[in-house]
């Protein structure tokens, strides 16, 4: 009866009111912190000095790079596979092929044991009876001197002419990763930067590389090879598998030393952090995330010895600055993940500037019964009933 022909207003107003109060809550929650703007402070000081660490030893490795290119290797692109091949095809074609034994925790090293036979003490494989994989056993390519054996990718190519074209993303990463986690972060990495994956075309060494020549010839120069992609392709990806002391990307030799490269020659470099490694910096603190890689580059492996010796003989004497370059690098590219979660996306902002209209229509429509529902409610109270203030139970005690 009191509120009778207020009843639309006052529904209204609560409903604005209480908009406001959570909306205000929530953009509290998600303002960055002072721990986050001195990390942000650190991160741009640390990239600082990191320019100037690196400064010392970008000369000799250009040089040491260039070196190993010929000119007229850089005309052409590389092929590469989409991204969308790998997620439908390729890994629906190893279920195929080893039901039994294929799952989430197989690698890549294990499936090149199935396709091309276990290494001996040189790495060599002895394809003795290889699988024929999309048919790259079979074909005859324009290597090898008429000898049947090309690259997945050659194959794949043949087969499904528009899962191959020109390579959009040079990959670094390690043959020790599960191929289904792998496979998920390029998926997740394409959808994250708004790139479709049949028009992300992937340059992966175990699908790209002829291993006919790498793994059973062993005659290749991995040095000038892999530079001679990474020059081409001019776009790298980093898949990293954890930010722990046990991660597998920063233990091996080859992708430490690609993204150290592709960073001197000042390439594009972006961050695939696989499942694993994205749960595990979700729950970190920032101070956490900031120190969990560690880079000991001359401790690092490669499958084969003479890669190994090569890449450390190359660095020699500057491996301490490769260690805080790589560090400094993936500290940054790690914080940059880690912000752009917590920032405020467009929706937010949207919705907050929608709070602010919606507070000044409730003062508006609140204005109009405010003075006749106090006048009720002073009507409806007697004044000596005010007098005295009721007793309450503390917090603690409930």
């Amino acid at each position: 009866a009191l509120i009778a022909g207020t009843a639309r207003k006052i529904n209204r107003g609560v409903e604005n009111l209480f908009t406001g109060l959570i909306l205000d809550l929530l953009q509290k929650e998600m303002e960055p912190n002072a721990e986050l703007q001195m990390t942000l402070a650190a991160k741009r000081e640390r990239k600082a000095e990191l320019r100037m660490t690196l400064a010392a030893t970008k000369m000799k490795l250009q040089a040491e790079v260039r070196k190993a290119l010929a000119a007229d290797d850089l005309d052409e692109i590389p092929p590469g596979v989409s991204v969308e091949f790998l997620v439908t095809h390729f890994d629906r074609e190893l279920e195929r092929l080893f039901p039994d034994k294929y799952d989430e925790a197989t690698t890549f090293v294990q499936l090149a044991d199935w396709l091309w036979g276990p290494p001996d003490s040189d790495g060599r494989r002895g394809f003795e009876r290889p699988v024929d994989l999309f048919g790259h056993v079979r074909m005859i390519g324009s290597s090898r001197e008429g000898k049947a054996g090309v690259s997945l990718c050659t194959a794949i190519g043949q087969r499904f002419p528009s899962a191959v074209g020109c390579a959009t993303n040079f990959i670094s990463w390690s043959w020790r990763y599960s191929i289904k986690k792998f496979i998920r972060a390029l998926q997740a990495y394409c959808a994250g930067h708004n790139n479709t994956a049949s028009g992300c075309f992937v340059w992966v060494c175990f699908i790209c590389n002829n291993q006919f020549e790498w793994l059973q010839e062993g005659g290749k120069d991995g040095v000038k090879e892999f530079g001679t992609n990474l020059k081409k392709i001019q776009n790298v990806i980093c898949v990293v598998d954890d930010v722990a002391a046990k991660a597998v990307y920063f233990t091996r030799l080859w992708p430490v030393f690609e993204v150290f490269t592709a960073h001197c020659e000042q390439l594009p470099i972006h961050l695939a952090l696989m499942e694993d490694g994205q749960q595990r910096l979700l729950k970190m603190n920032l101070l956490e995330a900031r120190e969990a890689i560690v880079v000991d580059v001359m401790s690092a492996k490669a499958s084969e010895k003479k890669d190994e010796d090569q890449i450390k003989a190359l660095i020699a004497g500057t491996a301490r600055k490769i260690n805080r370059g790589v560090e400094n690098l993936f500290t940054g590219l790690i914080l940059d993940l880690l912000q752009k979660e917590m920032e405020p996306n467009a929706e937010l902002q949207m919705t907050l500037a929608a709070k602010r209209e919606r507070k000044a229509e409730l003062r508006m429509t609140l204005a109009a019964t405010k003075m006749k529902l106090q006048a009720e409610v002073r009507k409806a109270l007697a004044a000596d009933d005010l007098d005295e203030i009721p007793p309450g139970v503390s917090v603690e005690f409930l």
